[in-house]
Order: structure tokens, then C-alpha cells, then sequence
């Protein structure tokens, strides 16, 4: 979402249509992005469930929340931009 969405409009409006490699690499270092920074906050949140004394479902839900969700809405993302740069129309 990061790389690939900025990259991927950019080549729409100018009308290029990347390669299977270029669109898809922008979607591996938005997981490498994501994944560093997700791994900056593991510590963190963990911490919080320790301090919190938080029951096992609560550890889980704040973790899938914490950690979870958000990578996968970028990867989700970034891949719909990726292939929306590769997709053509038909003019029939």
C-alpha cells in the first residue's frame, strides 16, 4: 500500500502496464515495510498484555487488532494496486 499504491497510479495515468515482477516486488517490500514496523511493535504490545493482565481471548483480540488486521489490509491493498496496474481493457 505504501510503495505500489503511489507506483501503480503513477503508471496508470501515464498509461504503462509494468511487468509481473515490477508490480508484484512493490507488494514484497510493502511486506518487508509492514513486517519491520510490526516487528518494532511486538515488544510493545506484548508488554501491554503482560502489564494489563489481559485473559487469553483478550490477548488474542488485541493482538489480531494490534498486529493482524493492519498487515493484512496492506497486503490486500497493495496486491489490488498491483494488479490493477496490470490490468487492460478490451476495446470491443
Amino acid at each position: 500500500m505504501l510503495f505500489s499504491r503511489t507506483v501503480a497510479r503513477k503508471r496508470i495515468a501515464a498509461g504503462k502496464r509494468p511487468t509481473r515482477r515490477a508490480a508484484w516486488l512493490l507488494v514484497l517490500a510493502d511486506a518487508v515495510i509492514v513486517g519491520l514496523v510490526l516487528a518494532a511493535l511486538w515488544m510493545p504490545a506484548v508488554t501491554v498484555t503482560y502489564v494489563m493482565h489481559m485473559s487469553l481471548i483478550w490477548t488474542i483480540l488485541f493482538l489480531m487488532v494490534v498486529i493482524y488486521l493492519p498487515a493484512q489490509i496492506v497486503l490486500i491493498i497493495s496486491s489490488l494496486w498491483a494488479a490493477k496496474s496490470r490490468f487492460e481493457e478490451d476495446d470491443k
